[in-house]
This record gives structure tokens, sequence and C-alpha cells, in this order.
């Protein structure tokens, strides 16, 4: 097996959470105002699965969404935005593998039963609790927004955590959604 080329296990800083190496300049905000909406790089349509109550079956109506499209004859991917408590790998039977990077070191999403995926638990120790607050959890959702190399999808579907918190915020602010 590979040796992963990044680890989370280091010092983490605020401007890049997930301990990715940098590669161009990080996106600029305006001074004033929300961040601009962007698309996601090489995905035409994204999809948001979201409750404000915990444990009502959002993961599994999102890893069926994905599968669905994918039975479709889309190219489809799911990404878990939960950074807390992410439960992709399990649903996906993806449990302990570990992303690459690509050679633009960008994240390259794993896949199983013919979807795409990225999850903070393929990044970060099943064991280790993950304490992160505002910016740092801002700033893990942007990079799993921004910097994985899906290799073009019909549709990507978001599980969101539970709630109204940073990541559902960062998520609405800077991602163009197609449906939710």
């Amino acid at each position: 097996m590979k040796q992963r080329l990044f680890s989370t296990a280091r010092l983490l800083q605020h401007e890049n959470p997930l301990g990715l190496p940098r590669s161009g300049s990080p996106p600029r905000f305006p001074t004033r105002g929300l961040p601009q909406q962007r698309k996601i790089l090489n995905v035409q349509k994204v999809i948001a699965v979201s409750s404000a109550k915990g444990g009502v079956g959002k993961s599994t109506v999102a890893v069926n969404l994905a599968l669905a499209f994918a039975r479709g004859g889309l190219r489809s991917g799911i990404l878990d935005t939960d950074i807390f408590g992410p439960s992709i790998p399990t649903l996906l039977n993806l449990e302990g593998e570990q992303p690459r990077l690509s050679e633009k070191n960008l994240l390259i999403p794993l896949s199983n039963y013919g979807i795409k995926s990225m999850s903070m638990g393929f990044l970060a120790d099943q064991e280790a609790p993950i304490v992160w607050r505002g910016l740092m959890v801002t700033k893990a959702v942007q990079q799993l927004l921004h910097d994985v190399e899906w290799g073009g999808l019909d549709v990507l579907v978001m599980d969101l955590p539970p709630g109204t918190g940073d990541t559902q915020l960062t998520i609405t602010q800077q991602v163009k959604l197609d449906g939710g």
C-alpha cells in the first residue's frame, strides 16, 4: 500500500486544517459581504441533504440518492461534510481507507459501488476526537469542497451534518446548490 503523502496528526493551522500540500494561492474573499458562490470544479449539479436534527437518516438518504443516480447512468459522487461524525466511510464499506493526492495536490476520492466519495472519515483517525471550532471547521469544509479532484461528475450529493452551524453556513454561502 502506498504511503499517504500528508498527515493530519501534525499541528494544523487555520489556513490549512487538513494539512494538504499547497498549490497556488488560497481563494480570495471580498472584504465586505458574503463570499461569492462558485461551482465545485468538474461537478455539473450539487444536491444537499440536510436536517436540523441528527439521527434521522440523512446519510442513508444521501448514499441512496448517489447510488440511484449511478444506477441511472450518471457519474455520481457523495461528499460527507460532517466533520465531527462522518458516516459515509461506514455506509460505503470504505472504513480504514485513505485517499491519495493527485499531481496537483488535490485529494483523489475513493470509489465503491460505482460512486466516488470524500469524507473527513478518510482523513482522520477514527478513534481520535476532532476538537475544532469556527474557523478550523470552515477551512476544512472549504478544502473538502474545493480541493478534491472529482474527475467529472454529473451530480454530487452532499451529506450535511445536523444543525445550522458553521458547516451549513459555509456551504450555502460558497457553493451554488442545484437542489436540496
